[in-house]
């Protein structure tokens, strides 16, 4: 189920909880949930969705819902057996409707967009961004995922004994980060994104089990990042290429670990990985533009736009 796959990685982070989150479901007429998504919005007119639930009843199928007085509480009416055949229809109406059966995470993410983003888009510019494993006609016909990221993503798996030889030297001081360095974290990650978003970055620094690493300027700036648990690393971002492998490499000794596991852009690191797995990423608008990827060289997907 690949749709779900990158939400599953991140389980123990609840980011429905964040105030420019909205949660959406899918529920039959006992009540069950059948399928959630979070839509994160981090600018007025730009939002990142992830579905975190989908019941393998209704996984791969078109449904039929009904919208209960909660907008964003669906409710399954059928699962239907054939799909409709939209090419019989006029050429306006193929391209400026969707079908009433769609795919539960078709169907979330319209009313989580309109609800989150607002109906009308007069300006073009509202735009929702979705990541997955497995690329899918749905995504794009139905869903209107329809622009594709200038960026190649992965997943890698990295061998500890293979990477370390690749990570350039440095005299970076590198240390555990302090609530006191919050202030100056969030200000550098803002720097990064683009955007303002200090409800994420608490809720991210204070899960169980997670080690932050920051990298400072004589002047007690933080200049990058890095946000791990174990062996999985969630973010590395850095002004430069020198600072991110001594945060790495600081972060590899601090956990004793033999292999990491974390997302990044295709070219960021010189070691090939172990095991890579390519992620998809797709807009319905526009690939964002206010993000600096020269400074990332790890990030949160199935979490955060980065």
């Amino acid at each position: 189920m690949s749709v779900m796959e990158l939400a599953k990685l991140n389980a123990s982070l609840d980011t429905g909880k964040l105030p420019e989150a909205s949660v959406g479901y899918v529920k039959n007429g006992q009540g069950k949930t059948l399928a959630r998504e979070t839509i994160i919005k981090y600018t007025p007119s730009l939002a990142y969705a992830v579905v975190q639930e989908l019941d393998a009843s209704i996984a791969g199928k078109d449904i039929l819902v009904e919208k209960n007085e909660d907008a964003l509480q669906l409710k399954l009416i059928t699962i239907e057996t054939v799909k409709e055949n939209r090419r019989l229809l006029p050429i306006a109406q193929q391209f400026h409707t969707v079908p009433d059966g769609r795919f539960a995470e078709c169907h979330l993410t319209d009313v989580l967009s309109t609800h989150s983003l607002g109906r009308y888009n007069l300006e073009l510019k509202k735009n929702v961004t979705v990541d997955s494993f497995q690329l899918t006609d749905a995504w794009r016909d139905d869903a209107g995922f329809i622009v594709t990221d200038r960026n190649v993503f992965f997943q890698g798996v990295y061998n500890v004994a293979k990477l370390l030889p690749t990570l350039l030297v440095s005299k970076q001081s590198i240390t555990p980060y302090a609530k006191s360095d919050f202030e100056a974290l969030a200000d550098f990650d803002q720097t990064v994104c683009g955007f303002s978003r200090d409800a994420y970055l608490e809720l991210l620094l204070s899960a169980k089990n997670t080690t932050i690493l920051v990298a400072k300027s004589a002047e007690k700036s933080v200049d990058g990042y890095i946000v791990g648990n174990g062996e999985r690393v969630s973010q590395i971002y850095a002004e430069t290429i020198e600072i991110a492998h001594a945060l790495l490499k600081a972060y590899i000794e601090a956990k004793k670990l033999k292999q990491l596991t974390l997302f990044a852009v295709n070219g960021v690191w010189e070691c090939e990985p172990n095991e890579k797995r390519t992620v998809y990423r797709r807009h319905t608008r526009a690939v964002p533009s206010l993000i600096k990827w020269a400074k990332i060289y790890a990030l949160n997907m199935g979490v955060h736009i980065v």
